[in-house]
């Protein structure tokens, strides 16, 4: 049975199963010098290798390597190292999860430009649009 190969990039390729046409992603970790990973790209419907994303792919893999390094991944109270990164360190690093990340496997895997999650409310709310407001008649 072959897989056939959709599109091919440096150290990847997109393929698809020759029994179910669902794509999956061939990624060589250049750490690594044995089996790739075979991980189902992210969104599902992905096409071409430039549609996947990367972060949430091979999100799995970054943890799991995360723990075998540091053992189960816990936050601390104390704050990042970065400069204004409020995110918690994780037990036995200087650092939050994300720049864990983007220091071990590169920032592109890090989910750091998403912004953090926080459980505060927008400092600014936006503004209500007129079109909008049902006690309005016109």
């Amino acid at each position: 049975m072959r897989w056939t190969v959709v599109e091919t990039g440096e150290w990847e390729e997109l393929r698809h199963c020759p029994e179910c046409s669902r794509p999956w992603l061939t990624v060589w970790p250049e750490e690594t010098e044995g089996v790739p990973l075979l991980c189902r790209p992210h969104p599902d419907s992905v096409r071409r290798l430039r549609d996947v994303d990367r972060a949430t792919t091979l999100r799995k893999y970054c943890l799991a390597r995360l723990e075998e390094h540091f053992g189960e991944l816990k936050e601390h109270k104390i704050p990042c190292k970065k400069v204004d990164c409020e995110r918690k360190r994780i037990r036995g690093s200087g650092y939050c999860l994300e720049h864990l990340i983007a220091q071990r496997f590169g920032r592109h895997l890090a989910k750091l430009d998403r912004g953090q999650e926080s459980d505060t409310e927008p400092l600014v709310e936006p503004p209500d649009d007129p079109l909008d407001d049902p006690s309005d008649e016109h």
